[in-house]
Order: C-alpha cells, then sequence, then structure tokens
C-alpha cells in the first residue's frame, strides 16, 4: 500500500491542499522528485526509450559494418588433400615409342598441400558509396526514433503525473468534508441524545459521512494505481516508494499567445523527411547497380606435393606462386529485376510523400485544436473557480443558519454536497487545462522542454 503525506502547497487561485504520495527510490533516505527529476529518470530508464536507444546504437554499428566493404579484404587459406588411389589417364603409345598401343599413366602424388593469402581492394563501386550515405541515414532516423519515443514518454509520464495531482487534491478535499461531517456527526448525536434533533438528522448525516468515506476510499485506490502505472513508466519496481513534490507551475493562469506555428518542427515530421530521404537513398543505391565496379587483387601461395606426409621435412621443397590482377564487372542484363525494384522503391517513397502531407495538416490541425481546448479550459478554470467561492459562500452561511435553528438539518447538507462537488468540478477543470497544456506543448514540439 502506498501511504499518503499532506504538503501545505497552495494551487495557484485557491487555498487546496495536495496530498503527496510518499516514497523514495532508495531504503535509507527519501528524496522528493519533482516532476522535472520524475521526467529525467523516465527518459533514462523507460523500457521503451532504451530499447530505442538499443536501436540507434545497431544502426550506429550498421554503418561501420557498410564501411568495412570498403576497406581491404585479406583472406588466408591452407588446403590439405589425399589421394588413396590417384586418377589413371592413357596415352598415345607412339609417346614412349609403342604406336597403335594406350599406355596406362599416373599423374600426381598422394599427399598435395597449399598454404597462401590475398588481398582485395575495392576500388569503385556506387553501390558502396551510396549505401555508405543510406547506413548514415538510417542512423540518423533511429535517432530521431529515439527522441520521438522519449517525447512520448515524456507525454504519458506527465499525464500521469497530473492525474495524480488531481486525484490527490480530491482526496485532500474530501478528507476536509469529512472533518466537517465527523464533527456534525458528533454535534447531531448529542442534540439526539437531548431530544432537540429526531434520530432520522443522524443517520442522515452518518449516510452523507459514509457516502464520502466510500469516496475517499475510491479516489485513493485511483491515486495508488495511477502511481503503479507512473513507476512502470520511469522504470521503477512496483515495490518502490516514490515521493512526489508538487512542481511550482502546477497551479494554471491564463494561457499567453504563441507566436506562429510550431508543429512543422516536430519529430514526427523529421522522421518522415528522413524516411523520405532514405528511400531515395535506397533507390540510388539501386539504380548503381548498373554502374560498372572495379576492384584490384593480389595473392601469394606456397604449393607441396607429396607421396609421404612429411610436408615438416625442410629438405622438400615449397614452391611459390604469385597473382595480381584486377576484375571489371559490367552488368549488362539481369531480367529487369533492378528496374522493378526500383519501380517498387518509387511507389513506397510517394506512400511516404503522401504521409508527410497527411501528418503536416493533421499537426497544424492538431495544434489549433490545442490552442482553442487550453483557451476553453481556462475558461472553465475561471467559471468553476466562481462556483467555487459561492458554495463555500452558501455553506458558510446555511452552517451559521443551522448553527441558529433557522435553517433546517437538509439545507446544510445539500450545501455541503454542492460545496464537495464544487470543489471536484474545480479540481477536474484544473486537471483539464494542465493536460490541455501538455496537449499544446506535444503539437508544438515541446514536451522535451519539461526535462530541461
Amino acid at each position: 500500500m502506498i501511504s499518503i503525506r499532506t504538503k501545505s502547497n497552495l494551487m495557484a487561485l485557491f487555498a487546496m491542499p495536495l496530498l503527496l504520495v510518499l516514497g523514495a527510490p532508495t531504503a535509507s533516505a527519501q528524496e522528493t522528485m519533482d516532476l522535472k527529476a520524475i521526467l529525467q529518470q523516465a527518459v533514462e530508464h523507460n523500457t521503451n526509450v532504451r530499447k530505442a536507444a538499443m536501436d540507434q546504437d545497431a544502426a550506429r554499428y550498421k554503418v561501420a559494418e557498410t564501411r568495412a566493404d570498403g576497406l581491404p579484404q585479406i583472406t588466408a587459406q591452407a588446403d590439405l588433400s589425399y589421394f588413396p588411389s590417384i586418377a589413371t589417364q592413357l596415352l598415345p603409345g607412339e609417346i614412349i615409342g609403342q604406336p597403335g598401343t594406350q599406355v596406362p599413366v599416373q599423374f600426381g602424388t598422394k599427399y598435395n598441400a597449399t598454404v597462401g593469402g590475398k588481398v582485395t581492394q575495392m576500388l569503385y563501386d556506387q553501390r558502396f558509396l551510396t549505401g555508405m550515405q543510406a547506413a548514415k541515414g538510417a542512423a540518423e532516423l533511429y535517432e530521431l526514433l529515439h527522441l520521438q519515443t522519449e517525447e512520448q514518454v515524456v507525454y504519458e509520464v506527465a499525464t500521469a503525473y497530473y492525474q495524480i495531482m488531481d486525484l490527490e487534491a480530491q482526496q485532500a478535499s474530501v478528507d476536509s468534508q469529512l472533518v466537517t461531517m465527523t464533527e456534525l456527526e458528533r454535534i447531531t448525536q448529542l442534540q439526539v441524545e437531548n431530544q432537540f434533533k429526531r434520530k432520522l438528522d443522524l443517520q442522515r448525516v452518518q449516510v452523507n459521512r459514509q457516502n464520502a468515506v466510500t469516496q475517499r476510499d475510491g479516489l485513493a485506490l485511483g491515486a495508488e494505481q495511477q502511481v503503479n502505472y507512473l513507476k512502470v513508466l520511469m522504470g521503477m519496481p512496483v515495490s518502490a516508494e516514490l515521493v512526489l513534490a508538487q512542481p511550482a507551475n502546477m497551479g494554471v493562469g491564463k494561457p499567453q499567445p504563441a507566436g506562429g506555428s510550431l508543429s512543422a518542427g516536430r519529430t514526427d515530421i523529421k522522421v518522415l523527411e528522413q524516411q523520405i530521404t532514405l528511400q531515395d537513398l535506397n533507390i540510388r543505391a539501386t539504380r548503381a547497380g548498373y554502374v560498372p565496379t572495379l576492384s584490384a587483387f593480389g595473392s601469394l601461395n606456397y604449393q607441396a606435393q607429396r607421396n609421404e606426409f612429411n610436408f615438416f621435412n625442410s629438405d622438400q621443397d615449397w614452391f611459390q606462386s604469385a597473382t595480381i590482377g584486377g576484375t571489371l564487372a559490367i552488368p549488362i542484363f539481369d531480367g529487369l529485376r533492378k528496374y522493378n525494384k526500383v519501380a517498387q522503391q518509387k511507389v513506397a517513397q510517394l506512400q511516404y510523400q503522401a504521409d508527410l502531407e497527411h501528418t503536416g495538416n493533421a499537426l497544424a490541425m492538431e495544434e489549433r485544436n490545442a490552442i482553442a481546448a487550453l483557451d476553453n479550459s481556462w475558461s472553465t478554470v475561471e467559471a468553476q473557480a466562481s462556483n467555487l467561492v459561492l458554495a463555500q459562500n452558501v455553506y458558510s452561511q446555511t452552517n451559521s443558519l443551522y448553527e441558529e435553528g433557522i435553517s433546517p438539518l437538509t439545507d446544510l447538507l445539500n450545501a455541503d454536497q454542492a460545496l464537495s462537488d464544487s470543489r471536484t468540478a474545480y479540481h477536474s477543470a484544473t486537471l483539464k487545462y494542465k493536460l490541455a497544456e501538455l496537449d499544446l506543448l506535444k503539437a508544438q514540439g515541446g514536451l522535451k522542454t519539461l526535462t530541461r
């Protein structure tokens, strides 16, 4: 179970205590973590972020692998052959003065050994040059995908954090209501005992109090579940303790207009642009298959032939051979394989371009909607703030009238419930505002600013 601790911070518009979730990543000390610290840990330890970082590392290794194809290729080789039975060939008898006959002859030895090495160096291969560009482009793409994953985690973590703050604030409000209801129950109990109130009045108070207890327990459970989810996002064990602190900007304030659209600089756009660039490189690499390639090679070998396995006998000779040359390969016809492959790659590139156009429009719409939602949520916060002031005044006046015996208990209970509903509505409006603020940051590509 997660323990709850109340801190005396104020919301921007009203004095609303927020409950904080206790816990710490270490057993020795409990370090309070604000949103920035939570986001930094999530970016470092989230499973999806770490996997994206691994993909980025793999892409960098792929660049090194591709570069290796352009370096000298050196191989060493040793062969040993044994012929239990040497092949027999028939030679014309005229060779040895026996015309009209065929003489069986065996050429070679039972043991043949060759030891040598070969060096091959690429001199020109357009596919290699373009392939290097493609490998570097793929590495840049995975870097963007890594950043995109980080941004998504930041969004999810911040959302979970604000929801926890909302749940804890609502729980604090219910706790405050319970204090009032407990005192009212005590007073009503005394009045019933002194026959100033009916038992029915006491039961009404008890029902309202129990409803508040049920509501508080539901909020506590929701907060606990949300905290566990936050731990998973942060890459923490669910059993670990976590202390959450309210950031300095937890309160709401009137949104300031942003100059110009920023959605065009989002990572989503950069990813699609890089995919188009990479696809173009793939097309060029395929077309490079039409271009001749040139390479050089050299080899040095030592060979020995024996009828006995005595290759390590220094008295027996090994015979040297060497070769130096070059290879020019000219593609002529491949059955239109490259032509059709290029056609497929062009179709894929057109699809990426269509995705880019659609995504650009969608993100522009997302930004406009986010701005409108933020303005609307601010208006809602202002309205709920006014309602809360009215509800507090109504409850205060009704309570005074009740204490004077002018107002019935029903009016007081209704005023108390209205106050509770107003607090809930205010907290909900505040959460909606923070989430709208977060959505606008996402739409404008500014989520990573929360980690700095």
